[in-house]
């Protein structure tokens, strides 16, 4: 949040830690994910297996967003109960670690009348979890606020179970009151408490911790941990040893973020991060016990004002280095991760950014106060091709011949031509990354003998796997979020799913479609993981199991006749249902990003579709090979038509079996 005062002058320092900011890394984005909201503050999720996000709204209202929607809906008003603007408002939310089994969670807001602050904790209104039921606050805490600002706000239970709160020190500049070292008072610290959740309203509505390090200390049994200015944002490291990463909001020369320990002593206000503050501390001696700042930023004659604690990055899709840090500045809107000692520019934004948020599969969002929440993705992952096996984002064409067992391969980055002999006729084309590369591996499926038969492009070895049989039809693909394809069949003769993860080598089955279903697998979801899905001639209906929360989706599209080409052809990291229409050369696309329907007339009944991304601008582009000529025609989402002779009747094209 912005700070009240700044100080003016020019500060000779020496960098005591390495704050080189490199230019902007090229695989990170933002895809848009919510708007419209008001004034949206956190982003969080229950941690219960539901995939649901929940967005905190500083007036006082929480929103619900179901898993592949995009439309929130409320799940608690409280609004009544809050002042908001400013630094005040609703601030804070989480969740019991047991809120599946007993619908509590917990939030903290600045009171209306008295500006004090509340945790309080409410009950969802049903088994179902729903919805929270604005007539169940019990009050754990109050705290009173002498000023308007630095009331802290985040709240969350830590890897021992028990709630921790981060106290700003009450406000105005150099914390008059000397509260962030007074331990005989909560602000400007770390608080911890064990809140009850028996069900039982007689009883204390917190425990304290008998080890918390000033238990018996008249009003610091609840101290974790002190000298903090404003703590606003700040999370736990999900992997790790679950450190507690916090931004502690600096006031006119250093931003700062620490990791916090109990009994530490964070500095404020004798020290702002490594300094000695101004007109307080003369002598410049840190107080006892001061553990210093992990890192650290000069905010004074910049445009930076206010640090936004973030997250350490434990994602599943390997959006960003795992371990990483990422925050950000909230006046500039600058996205930025601490890695290898480093302070890197991710991003520059033109958002006010109050919060950064984690989904349940580790993935990281960023909060616009304006009223958005993006998503942070990988633009690599999106841009990682089918079919591309030169390792430069986009599609080669490229074709199997089993006449003569031979790959034929026009590598896009330099139109060179491979032949790699690896294969027989009879085989089915199989290429993946089966080693995580980002490379696509020349492969191949023997149904002869149930054997996947594959050479790694990381290092040019070559390996086979049995796994499946004749007549089953091959599906690799990455089921497991491990950035390796996993080895599965579509067994038409029962109807049953074979899957070999390459995570960790377990085999599971599931049975899912019919004989003659058409296997149409992707992530049609979003969440970084192949969903098991059909296609179904007869009714022209797509059957799906979402890897995200195991829900079932039938979605009629497409008619008998019709060639099922899913792919992503908007660019949301999301696959469409698409057909290709022989009899008309028509391509009908459902876009996941908007629901929209689009028509586009382009091949001919004896062509074969061959989706990919030709052009490597993160979407999928309409293409069909035509064996009567040898022919290649695409028509690039970036940059319109092409064509190239290359193959003959009789081949395979290999995109066509790597898909989507």
């Amino acid at each position: 949040m912005k700070k009240l005062s700044f100080l003016v002058g020019l500060f000779v320092f020496v960098v005591l830690f390495s704050l080189a900011v490199s230019a902007q890394v090229s695989s990170f984005s933002l895809q848009p994910f919510l708007s419209g909201l008001s004034s949206p503050l956190l982003i969080t999720n229950a941690k219960d297996g539901t995939k649901r996000l929940f967005v905190v709204q500083q007036g006082g209202i929480i929103k619900v967003v179901q898993p592949g929607s995009t439309v929130p809906t409320d799940f608690l008003n409280i609004s009544s109960k809050v002042v908001a603007g400013g630094e005040q408002g609703l601030l804070g939310l989480t969740f019991h670690p047991q809120f599946s089994t007993n619908g509590y969670f917990f939030v903290n807001y600045t009171r209306f009348g008295d500006g004090a602050t509340v945790i309080a904790r409410y009950k969802t209104i049903d088994a179902s979890d729903a919805l929270g039921d604005p007539n169940s606050e019990r009050i754990l805490l109050v705290i009173p606020q002498p000023f308007s600002n630095h009331n802290g706000g985040m709240i969350e239970f830590g890897p021992d179970g028990n709630l921790y709160i981060g106290m700003g020190d009450g406000g105005a500049a150099n914390d008059p009151g000397n509260r962030a070292q007074n331990i005989n008072e909560l602000l400007g610290k770390f608080l911890r408490i064990t809140p009850d959740v028996s069900g039982n309203n007689t009883a204390l509505a917190y425990t304290v911790p008998a080890d918390n390090p000033y238990v018996g200390v008249d009003g610091a049994d609840e101290i974790y941990a002190i000298g903090f200015r404003n703590p606003f944002r700040w999370s736990f490291d999900r992997g790790g040893t679950r450190q507690l990463w916090a931004g502690d909001v600096g006031q006119g020369l250093l931003e700062e973020v620490d990791i916090v320990t109990k009994g530490g002593n964070y500095g404020w206000r004798i020290m702002e991060g490594t300094q000695c503050t101004p007109g307080v501390n003369p002598n410049c001696t840190p107080p006892p016990g001061h553990i210093p700042p992990v890192f650290e930023y000069f905010n004074a004659n910049s445009p930076r004002c206010s640090v936004t604690g973030g997250y350490v990055y434990r994602g599943t899709r390997g959006t960003l280095p795992l371990g990483a840090y990422i925050y950000g500045d909230y006046c500039t809107g600058e996205i930025l991760m601490w890695n290898n000692n480093q302070q890197i520019l991710l991003q520059d934004t033109t958002r006010n950014i109050p919060s950064f948020g984690e989904d349940e599969d580790g993935e990281l969002y960023v909060v616009g106060l304006g009223g958005t929440v993006d998503k942070i993705v990988n633009t690599s992952l999106r841009a990682k091709a089918n079919a591309d096996f030169d390792g430069d984002g986009k599609t080669d064409i490229s074709v199997f011949r089993p006449s003569d067992g031979v790959w034929y391969i026009l590598n896009s980055s330099n139109n060179s031509i491979r032949n790699q002999q690896f294969g027989a006729n009879g085989d089915i084309p199989a290429p993946e990354d089966y080693d995580g590369d980002n490379i696509t591996d020349i492969g191949v499926f023997r149904p002869s003998n149930g054997t996947w038969y594959f050479i790694k492009s990381r290092d040019n070895t070559f390996s086979g796997v049995p796994f499946g049989q004749s007549g089953d039809i091959p599906v690799a693909g990455d089921y497991d979020g491990d950035q390796k394809a996993d080895f599965v069949v579509f067994r038409p003769s029962d109807g049953v799913w074979y899957r070999l993860n390459s995570s960790d080598n377990v085999f599971s089955a599931v049975k899912f479609g019919a004989n003659d279903d058409k296997p149409v697998a992707g992530d049609y979801d979003g969440d970084g993981k192949y969903d098991v899905a059909v296609w179904r001639p007869s009714d022209g209906i797509w059957y799906r199991l979402n890897s995200s929360d195991g829900s079932f989706a039938a979605v009629h599209f497409g008619a008998n006749g019709d060639v099922p080409t899913p792919g992503d052809f908007d660019g949301d990291l999301k696959i469409d249902q698409a057909v290709f229409r022989p009899s008309d050369g028509i391509w009908y696309i459902l876009r996941s990003t908007s629901g929209t329907f689009q028509g586009t007339q382009f091949g001919a009944s004896t062509d074969v579709p061959v989706v990919g991304d030709y052009d490597g601008d993160g979407k999928d582009d309409i293409a069909v090979f035509r064996p009567s000529n040898g022919t290649w025609y695409v028509l690039q989402s970036a940059s319109g038509f092409t064509g190239a002779l290359f193959g003959q009747n009789g081949d395979l094209p290999a995109p066509a079996y790597d898909k989507p």
